[in-house]
């Protein structure tokens, strides 16, 4: 397993309501590609996240956005490194 970072911008910013039905359509896709959320860093204008995934590989996070057609930016496979 592998730390994947997904970068998505928003225009208009989106909304709570937004958020969670792109996340009731995603998050059983990533279960059937073993791909674990682990956190999000959202900006305070909701025009930008940054979404931190355990997965098999990047691949397995962008079969999954695209196939319940949730908007991206970048995919990319990253290092944790940590104090």
């Amino acid at each position: 397993m592998v730390r994947v970072m997904i970068e998505t911008s928003y225009d208009p910013p989106f909304t709570e309501e937004d958020w969670d039905a792109s996340n009731v359509k995603l998050f059983p896709c990533l279960e059937e590609r073993q791909v674990q959320w682990i956190r999000s860093f959202v900006s305070p204008d909701h025009r930008r996240t940054i979404c931190e995934f355990e997965a098999p590989d990047a691949e397995a996070l962008r079969a999954a956005y695209r196939r319940v057609g949730v908007p991206f930016d970048r995919i990319w496979v990253a290092e944790v490194r940590e104090p």
